[in-house]
């Protein structure tokens, strides 16, 4: 018996359009012995997602805080801090492809993806000592140099993990499993993160960041990751999809133009990182200056973490009902929506209970930006696979990566150079244009390109239907040999 799956060129990338594909569905015993092969038992999965969590102390901090504690603690001005965090991550961003390219060939007997987050654990635990312990006299080439090199050795592990596990999720249940699991580990660390000076108050006397708390994180980290991913490399199979290739650019313009959704997606993720750039790079400033709460901050920030992590399950099992490219579209636009509402507390520490609750549902609202991203660009590859016959899974998770780095280093390069622009002074009250620049940036220009992102995304070409009948495709070429290796477009 055969079963008929409509699938349409690029152009129009929808399900019953244009022309028909015949594919002999396969039986129930190689059905049940594929998925035997590429799933992961829950033990595998935590074990994978875990490493999530000490590496939340890097982003988390270079995103929101760190480049606000130089401003505040040194000699370094927003506007150098703005100019030298974007160089900082687009020059790192162009590596990229390299690391995903390396990664995609480096299987060996040692668990090639493995072995690239020993690297980055090393390289990461010197960075984080240096940049985390600024003395007041730092430059701004001290800042640039170790900022670059923790960008970089945070690509060496993030890069390869969002391949291998792609690699490892066949289906879009076990797919989404998997990144909510990391996305579930990455707010845990950001929680772990602020939690860190609350736990030390009775040792240096404040809920604040100092060069104490600063260094037991950078032990913490050390302590977690590197025993982390030893465990992975040992329990977790590192399996390549299909044979790799060594892509030209001009391979990747090709599959920008005849791959609609993936370069749909990559649209809709650049404004997506544009305007969490901004919000990032402002939030710190409009709590503390603005709203003078920054004596809790680190309490806001348990708050924000805590909401999410209670939110992302939620999330998950409203999957079951919605496409999850409409779901986090609908949380942009919720996020965007309710920003604004930070104007609305008084400044002072009487408004807290009130800016605590608008944390709690941004922390909600926000919550699938942490795992479904990853889990729709898995399935763009699994397109691109199907077309190609070969895998660029790590190629392509690079250039999702240059890409939201890019446009990641762009909005908070932005936030900063505008409050320059307009004289804004970290730590000091400020009145007028710096205000009122300050606002805009936190409450309104930062959701714009998210808006726009979310039209994008809410009508994602590549639903839960149409990934099915991708996944036989390529099943049937692992099982029949009758079925050509390449289907070129």
């Amino acid at each position: 018996m055969q079963a008929v799956f409509c699938l349409s060129r690029a152009g129009s990338w929808r399900e019953g359009k244009n022309f028909s594909v015949m594919v002999p569905a396969p039986s129930p015993s190689v059905h049940k012995q594929t998925i035997a092969q590429m799933g992961l038992t829950r033990l595998q999965t935590w074990l994978f997602a875990f490493p999530a969590l000490p590496a939340a102390f890097i982003i988390l901090p270079m995103n929101i805080f760190i480049p606000a504690f130089y401003a505040s603690h040194t000699a370094v001005t927003l506007l150098q801090i703005g100019t030298a965090t974007s160089l900082c991550r687009v020059i790192d961003a162009l590596l990229d492809p390299a690391i995903g390219f390396l990664s995609d060939r480096s299987r060996t007997r040692f668990n090639g993806r493995g072995t690239w987050g020993i690297a980055s654990g090393v390289i990461c635990c010197v960075a984080l000592f240096f940049l985390f312990q600024p003395s007041s006299h730092a430059t701004i080439l001290y800042y640039g140099v170790w900022a670059f090199v923790l960008y970089f050795g945070y690509s060496l592990f993030e890069i390869p993990r969002s391949a291998w596990s792609a690699e490892l999720g066949s289906t879009p249940p076990l797919r989404t499993r998997i990144n909510a699991a990391i996305g579930l580990f990455t707010v845990a660390g950001s929680l772990i993160f602020w939690l860190v000076p609350v736990i030390l108050f009775r040792f240096y006397g404040t809920t604040g960041f100092t060069q104490g708390t600063l260094r037991v994180i950078v032990w913490l980290y050390a302590v977690l990751m590197l025993p982390a991913v030893i465990c992975i490399m040992r329990h977790v199979p590192d399996r390549p999809s299909a044979r790799t290739i060594a892509p030209t650019l001009r391979d990747l313009a090709r599959s920008l133009k005849q791959n609609r959704p993936l370069a749909l997606y990559f649209l809709a993720i650049a404004l997506w990182g544009v305007g969490q750039g901004i919000w990032f790079s402002t939030t710190f400033l409009f709590l503390n200056d603005y709203l003078r709460v920054g004596s809790v901050f680190p309490l806001i920030m348990i708050v924000f973490f805590l909401s999410t992590i209670v939110a992302i399950p939620l999330w998950g099992r409203a999957e079951r009902r919605m496409e999850r490219h409409a779901l986090w579209a609908i949380s942009m636009i919720l996020s965007a929506l309710t920003r604004p509402l930070g104007l609305l507390p008084a400044p002072g520490m009487h408004s807290l209970p009130f800016i605590m609750l608008l944390t709690a549902a941004g922390g909600a609202l926000s919550a699938p930006a942490n795992f479904m991203p990853y889990a729709i660009l898995a399935d763009v590859i699994d397109y691109d696979i199907w077309k190609t016959g070969t895998s660029k899974s790590s190629t392509l998770y690079a250039l999702n990566t240059l890409i939201t780095k890019t446009a990641l280093a762009m909005g908070s390069g932005a936030g900063f150079i505008i409050l320059g622009w307009v004289h804004y002074h970290a730590g000091q009250a400020n009145h007028g244009p710096p205000l009122t620049g300050l606002l805009l940036c936190y409450t309104f220009i930062c959701s714009i390109p998210q808006l726009i992102a979310a039209m994008i995304i809410f009508y994602f070409p590549i639903g839960r239907r149409a990934h099915t009948l991708i996944r036989h495709r390529l099943n049937r070429r692992r099982t029949d040999t009758r079925i050509p290796v390449r289907n070129d477009p």
